[in-house]
């Protein structure tokens, strides 16, 4: 029998998006949520791999096209490789299909309702 893992009472989050209007909007959103805690956000894959470094977050919030896609499939794979434990919530994607079948991966549409985008984040992270 595996002993449980513990789930952070208030998770924290890097928000990665290459726009800055909707990085804030997010941040925005899981703040006034409360509960959970936004570390940073980043536009890049360089600087949202520094923060992830710097604040080991429990959750990553990725739209993966930075500055296109391929970037950002590197990005969801150097997370996996460097941090296999930060949980992983994609958003963005039509229709939620990841980019990289097999990951354990979150989708949540940048159009859902804020309860259901913060739903999304707080199960990511409850999700062993």
């Amino acid at each position: 029998m595996q002993a449980a893992i513990p789930v952070p009472t208030s998770p924290s989050v890097v928000i990665v998006d290459a726009d800055r209007r909707v990085r804030q909007s997010l941040s925005d959103v899981l703040r006034l949520a409360g509960g959970v805690e936004v570390r940073g956000s980043a536009g890049d894959v360089r600087a949202a791999l520094e923060l992830i470094d710097r604040h080991r977050p429990d959750v990553v919030v990725v739209d993966p096209r930075l500055p296109d896609v391929p970037a950002g499939i590197a990005l969801l794979r150097g997370i996996r490789l460097a941090w296999p434990e930060t949980r992983i919530v994609l958003t963005g994607w039509v229709g939620g299909e990841s980019p990289l079948p097999g990951l354990d991966l979150t989708f949540v549409a940048k159009s859902a309702a804020a309860e259901e985008f913060v739903a999304a984040v707080v199960e990511a992270c409850c999700t062993v």
